[in-house]
């Protein structure tokens, strides 16, 4: 490039420097003119977005803001101001300025496109789809924003547009690791298995160290009945976290290892991730009743006890079985793993106290022999090994105190078995095994339907046994 010396041809030669990535020469070309003019509002804008090329987003925004104060009606330096606010994580100051290059340049697709993305960082959903909305009016073939829309959709609970989104995306970004695994988890949500798998094992193609597509592509092969290729899906995904517990829970469980219990960490990170439509999933999809078919159950022993016992409602979750407990209450006690559950359980007002804590260590806090009832519900399908909480309850039940609880059903011989599902089942002789060596009295054990699963009911034990 011949040297070039008036005040145009430095600004042009800056600004395809700094597309060119050579930045030094950009910003000394943009320096030179700078030297001459101080006041020119291009150089500024040169050397800022220079700076935001090398993300130095803190050393671009003076320049910016210099640049802004020239000439504040030049859309595209409002554009770079907002990229800069953005990456300094300023996101409200980003978006006012968006909307301000937006406001001068209606039909600006990259500010559009930009500020729904920022959006959609922030959680705002509707806001950010909108946006997303106006950029595919302006360039219909744009992939990532189609993308886009789709997480904001998936976000809003509409799968159906969102699957429609990604698959835009798809065809526009064939390429796109994250877009096919958007669209192969999504289709995996609406039961068209076959059609996830796909879209889940191009990704893993495109990128194979992308291990939440490996984990979703286990997922989906277990549910079409293809166990071996789930269990070699959820290995890959083991290899690129070796440390994650939750993960070997799952693969333990489709490769038929038998294990004590799941990991802490796997119930609370599952339960925190659906803490927010957990009530919604169980009622509605899973037709679950166990908290009013528990009380049916313990009618005869409740009798007559309302507002007198001391309650410890164990793995209390969102306070669905709070509310059928309260009755018998003159003091109710929650507790349970995930953060999560128990902020909405707090929202329901029902709850004397709520720890975040695992049963048995929560129990032996407490002093002995100050529970009436025990009661958990829907909880030890993720133990297997029930030693530890009937020895924690004993301990805790005042004489005469019920603990009352429901596990799935186990066919077949043995005490317990963690099952493909990731779920544990136990047997009726179990159950009574642990009672008699924690001396503890049956009053009764009863089968019952406690939630379907893929549209099938789910069969359960019902227990009771009562301190002396």
């Amino acid at each position: 490039m011949s040297q070039p010396t008036s005040i145009a041809e430095q600004l042009r030669a800056a600004s395809q420097l700094v597309h060119a990535g050579r930045f030094l020469q950009a910003e000394a070309f943009a320096l030179q003119v700078l030297k001459r003019q101080p006041r020119n509002a291009r150089a500024h804008y040169v050397l800022a977005l220079s700076a935001l090329f090398q993300n130095r987003p803190a050393d671009g925004l003076p320049s910016i803001e210099r640049a802004v104060s020239l000439a504040g009606t030049e859309p595209q330096f409002q554009l770079l101001r907002a990229m800069c606010l953005a990456g300094l994580g300023r996101g409200d100051d980003a978006i006012a300025a968006y909307r301000k290059a937006i406001g001068l340049r209606p039909a600006f697709f990259e500010a559009w496109a930009n500020l729904g993305n920022l959006l959609e960082r922030q959680g705002r959903w509707a806001e950010a789809e909108e946006a997303y909305e106006h950029a595919v009016r302006l360039k219909p073939g744009a992939g990532l924003v189609h993308n886009g829309i789709g997480v904001c959709a998936l976000a809003r609970g509409d799968r159906e547009r969102a699957a429609k989104a990604f698959a835009i995306a798809a065809t526009a970004e064939p390429g796109s690791p994250a877009v096919r695994y958007n669209l192969g988890r999504t289709l995996g949500k609406l039961k068209r298995v076959e059609e996830g798998i796909a879209h889940l094992r191009e990704a893993v193609r495109l990128k194979a160290d992308h291990a939440a597509a490996w984990v979703n592509l286990g997922e989906l092969c277990h549910a079409a009945g293809r166990d071996g290729e789930s269990v070699e899906a959820l290995d890959h995904a083991l290899a690129l976290d070796p440390s994650n517990a939750g993960l070997r829970h799952l693969r333990d469980a489709l490769a038929g290892v038998q294990t004590a219990r799941a990991p802490d960490e796997y119930i609370r990170s599952f339960f925190d991730r659906f803490a927010a439509d957990f009530d919604r999933r169980l009622t509605e999809d899973l037709e679950y009743r166990t908290p009013e078919r528990l009380v049916a159950f313990l009618a005869p022993w409740l009798g007559g006890r309302k507002s007198e016992l001391r309650i410890e409602d164990l793995g209390c979750g969102t306070g669905l079985s709070g509310i059928a407990l309260k009755p018998w209450a003159a003091r109710l006690a929650g507790v349970d793993l995930s953060g999560q559950m128990l902020a909405k359980a707090r929202e329901r007002g029902l709850y004397d106290s709520l720890d975040e804590a695992e049963i048995a260590a929560h129990l032996d806090t407490r002093p002995a022999g100050t529970c009436d009832l025990a009661a958990a519900m829907d909880v030890f399908v993720y133990l297997g090994d029930l030693g530890p909480v009937f020895r924690a309850v004993t301990r805790s039940l005042a004489p005469g105190g019920m603990f009352a609880f429901s596990v799935e059903r186990l066919e077949g011989e043995g005490d317990f078995r963690l099952a493909p599902s990731g779920r544990y089942a136990h047997s009726r002789d179990y159950l009574r095994a642990l009672a008699r060596s924690h001396g503890l009295a049956e009053w009764k054990i009863e089968e019952a339907v406690i939630r379907k699963e893929a549209g099938q009911d789910v069969v359960g034990l019902l227990a009771g046994f009562t301190k002396a």
